[in-house]
Formats: C-alpha cells, sequence, structure tokens
C-alpha cells in the first residue's frame, strides 16, 4: 500500500496531530501570529508584483482573526517548474474556496521556497512541442545561493523568449507567452520573484496569496522560532530520527535523515548557505565555527542569513500563518510525519496534511490513441507491462500465454500433491523448477512483444507517442513537463480555465 493510502485510511494516525477527515478541527486550531506585521509584509510583495485585486483583498482577509489559510509551496522553477506546482496551488485554491465562510474566511497562500539553495533542481524546465519534440530550457544559475538571492537577470529572459521563438506552436499562443514572460520579468528583483510574478499572474484573480520568505520585512517574523531552534539544536533532529525509525518499524523508509551533529538549520556566509552543525559545545559549518552568541548576533543584523531545513521549515512556516491545512505532494507526506514531535517542541499546532490532487493533461490525439486500446491513465501507470499486453492481445498471443500459465501451474500443483506422497524433500526441487519455468515463460512473452514490435510499427509508434506524452524520460508528465508546454499549445486562458475544475484529492486527467 502507497504511504498516501496508508494514510488516508488513517493507519498512520500516530505520525500526524489530526485525520485526514478533520477540516473542522484544523480551522479551530490556535494561530497566535502578528497579523498586522504579516498583512503589510504580504501586501507591499503583491504590489510590487503587479498582483491583482482579488489577492489584495484575499491579503487584507489576513487581518480577521477569524481568517485561516489552506498553504502550499514549490521550488522556484523556470517557467514554474513541472505540472504540478500548477496542480498543488489549485489544490489549495478549491479547497480554500469550499471551506471558506463569511464567519470565517479560509484563503490559498503559495510558499515560493525562495531560500532553498539547490539550482540544480529549479534552472531548467522541459517543453514539449507540437512535433512531439522534448526541449529542455536552461538559464545559469549560480551555485549555493538561496534563489530568492539571486538577482534577476534580463539575459534569462532574452534567452528564455529565444528558445520558444524556435518552438513549433500556434502563433497567437505563443504571443500570449511570451508577453506573459515579458510583462513579469522586469518586477522581479530576484529569480523567484518571476516565479511569485508569473504565479500571480496566471492565479492572482482567483484569490491566491504568494510569499516569499525572504522578503526583508517579512523574514524578522521567523526569529523567534529560529532563536530556539538555536537554543536547543539538537532536539528537532532527533525527534526527526526517532520518528523515521518508527516509520521503519511499519516498512517505510524515512524521508528525512539527520546526520550526527546535524541541525535543522542552514547559515548563510561568504554568499554560500550551508548546513549548520553542532557538536554539543560549538555550532560549526564546513568552513568556520560559531557560538552561540554569534549566531543570534547575525540573526539579530540580518534575519535571512538563518534558515529553516527541510525538518523545519513548516513549523516555521506555520507559526507566522494562520494555517488550517497544508497541501502536500507524496514526498512531501512521508517527510511530515517525521516533524509532528518538531511541532510539538516549539508548541506551534500541527495542521491537516492534504495529499494534493494529480492532473494528468490529455491532449486529442492522445485521448483518440487511448480510446482505440480502451485503455485508462491507471493502465498506463505500467506503461512497459500494458504496452507488451497490448501487442500480445492485438496478435492473438494473450490468450496463448495466458493459457500456458495456467496449464503450468495446473500442472505443476498436480505434480506437487504427487511427488508429497512419495518424497517430501522433492518438494523444494520442484519450488526451484517453478520459478525457473515461469522466468522462462516471461521472458519468452517478453521478446515475443519485442518481435512483435518490430513488425507492428503503426501499434509501436503509438505507444511510442503516449509515453513521449504521458512519461517523458520515464517521469510522469506532471513531474517533468512545464505547464508552459500546453500554454504553448493551447493557450493560457484554456489551460487555467481546465485546472481550476481539478478537484481538490484524487488522480485525474484534464483533456485539452
Amino acid at each position: 500500500m502507497s504511504f498516501s493510502l496508508a494514510y488516508l485510511e488513517g493507519q498512520l494516525s500516530d505520525f500526524f496531530a489530526l485525520n485526514p477527515s478533520d477540516t473542522t478541527i484544523a480551522l479551530g486550531l490556535p494561530r497566535p501570529i502578528q497579523r498586522p506585521a504579516l498583512v503589510a509584509a504580504l501586501s507591499r510583495y503583491a504590489r510590487s508584483l503587479n498582483a491583482p485585486k482579488e489577492s489584495l483583498t484575499a491579503i487584507e482577509k489576513l487581518e480577521h482573526p477569524n481568517t485561516r489559510a489552506v498553504v502550499t509551496g514549490q521550488q522556484a522553477g523556470l517557467l514554474l517548474g513541472p505540472n504540478y506546482t500548477l496542480s498543488k496551488a489549485i489544490t489549495a485554491i478549491n479547497l480554500a474556496k469550499n471551506l471558506s465562510t463569511e464567519d470565517r474566511p479560509v484563503v490559498p497562500i503559495f510558499w515560493v521556497a525562495s531560500q532553498d539553495h539547490d539550482v540544480e533542481e529549479v534552472n531548467h524546465t522541459y517543453i514539449l512541442d507540437i512535433d512531439e519534440t522534448l526541449h529542455r530550457l536552461s538559464v545559469d544559475l549560480p551555485l549555493n545561493i538561496p534563489v530568492g538571492k539571486i538577482p534577476m537577470q534580463p539575459k534569462w529572459l532574452e534567452q528564455t523568449i529565444q528558445t520558444i521563438q524556435t518552438f513549433k506552436s500556434p502563433a497567437v499562443y505563443k504571443s500570449q507567452v511570451i508577453k506573459l514572460l515579458e510583462d513579469t520579468a522586469p518586477l522581479a528583483k530576484t529569480f523567484a520573484d518571476w516565479f511569485a510574478a508569473i504565479l500571480y499572474s496566471l492565479l492572482g484573480s482567483q484569490g491566491i496569496i504568494v510569499l516569499n520568505p525572504l522578503e526583508p520585512d517579512l523574514a524578522p517574523l521567523f526569529k523567534p522560532i529560529l532563536e530556539k531552534e538555536l537554543e536547543h539544536p539538537s532536539a528537532s533532529s532527533l525527534t526527526i530520527n526517532q520518528a523515521g525509525l518508527g516509520l521503519e518499524t511499519l516498512g517505510y523508509e524515512p524521508q528525512l535523515n539527520r546526520a550526527e551533529q546535524a541541525t535543522n538549520l542552514f547559515l548563510e556566509d561568504h554568499n554560500q548557505r550551508q548546513l549548520l552543525k553542532f557538536d554539543g559545545k560549538m555550532f560549526f559549518t564546513e568552513t568556520a565555527g560559531y557560538s552561540l552568541a554569534e549566531l543570534k548576533q547575525r540573526l539579530n543584523d540580518n534575519s535571512t542569513l538563518i534558515t529553516p531545513a527541510a525538518g523545519l521549515r513548516p513549523v516555521t512556516q506555520d507559526s507566522i500563518l494562520p494555517t488550517a491545512i497544508t497541501v502536500l505532494g507524496p514526498g512531501e507526506l512521508r517527510y511530515f510525519a517525521q516533524i509532528k514531535g518538531v511541532y510539538d517542541l516549539h508548541q506551534i499546532a500541527m495542521p491537516l496534511c492534504w495529499p494534493r490532487a494529480t492532473a494528468t493533461i490529455l491532449e486529442p490525439p492522445i485521448i483518440r490513441i487511448m480510446e482505440k486500446y480502451h485503455l485508462t491513465l491507471n493502465d498506463l501507470s505500467h506503461f512497459s507491462g500494458t504496452k507488451e499486453q497490448k501487442l500480445l492481445e492485438l496478435h492473438g498471443y494473450g490468450t496463448t500465454f495466458a493459457k500456458t500459465h495456467s496449464n503450468l501451474e495446473a500442472s505443476l500443483q498436480i505434480l506437487l500433491e504427487n511427488l508429497s506422497k512419495i518424497d517430501p524433500t522433492l518438494l523444494g526441487t520442484l519450488k526451484r523448477s517453478e520459478g525457473y519455468f515461469k522466468k522462462t515463460l516471461e521472458i519468452l512473452k517478453q521478446k515475443t512483444s519485442k518481435a512483435l514490435e518490430k513488425q507492428d510499427s503503426i501499434t509501436a509508434s503509438q505507444f511510442d507517442r503516449l509515453e513521449k506524452h504521458l512519461f517523458p524520460l520515464g517521469i510522469p508528465q506532471e513531474r517533468l513537463i512545464s505547464p508552459f508546454s500546453f500554454f504553448l499549445k493551447f493557450g493560457i486562458e484554456a489551460v487555467i480555465g481546465d485546472f481550476l475544475t481539478l478537484p481538490t484529492q484524487g488522480n485525474h486527467s484534464l483533456s485539452l
């Protein structure tokens, strides 16, 4: 059973504060936050990025003590990164709309991971053009610097537009995309700001609020929790690893593993973000050592220099936001299972964890191919096996192999019953032989499918098209392809309109 399913079925309740359906309790969680300072910081940032009035109105709602938030977030990838950035944002938007009332407004907030310094994950994206050629777009970002501190460069806009100009795409949609990029890039002071500006342009009309934790008037709000973490630097790492051991006993691989002496903090020094470690007396990075007093002083001088690692980041988020629900991807849900104790250490209520909806975009040719072969998205999640089985079925060999397998099972069962009467020690030899026979049959089945693929070029090419669209580079579409791929083919308005129909949970397809 998948981790997400186990969570939704209540099998992991010891690792979370609330059950998956506890939305009423989540909306009532205490959130004693600095609302005036939060509203002022979010409003200034939104206005700097030309956020629509709906987003500004949502920010104003945060002044009300009863207002709660549905929060999600993602790394600041080029052209929004993979498609699931939209899935996350729109899950939060739709969930907030469903839960909001006049007495208790609920607003969607998107946390841009601007503190992240893993630039190799955000400096590129993938576009699948009309000719079904996969393109990797990239920009040069300096290493080990938080993306929210990398100054925006005009050349990145120029390079991106030049590459897009080479794509085969309807001129009207290409013009829309280029205008979006040209309108948003000049607003951005940093690379992360460009991501935020695009998000506001696309979804601001839905009332989304975009939060950049490195903004100078927002970062000071994190100081109390960061100071407390500095005063007890080993406690959160210990509880994270303890939760990891608990998950291991249930057969799940821990998502987080804090190494010996590792804290849950990063320190930016000499323009490099490094993990902060603690040996029981002193703090240190790969390049220098620090006392507690020195680190507190640095935090006072510049509150953006000390930032949380993955095991602390959600807790810092919920220390300044009125979070009721956090929308998460599968990997994020796994590491949230290890940080309940960190929430407890900081006496902050852990929000309800909500697995995001997934969205796979089906273009007209892909829909036709799937209908021809009577395929569902679930069938294609086992792509190689489905392709093999369909080739065998189309050419009349599917039944042959199924019967052979069934006959083999029946024959081996008869042999097993007879040999057990003669000499039970023969059963081990038979079991080993059974494995060999079945493996040989499977190899023969695979080779037959490969031979048929060479003969049946039409079926082979159609499955190749399915793979390019749905599993490019062997990765699910929403985890690799940028939404800009679809903006260029179908237009921004049509794609966003379809995404806004996305339910708040489950696996879904969108037809364009």
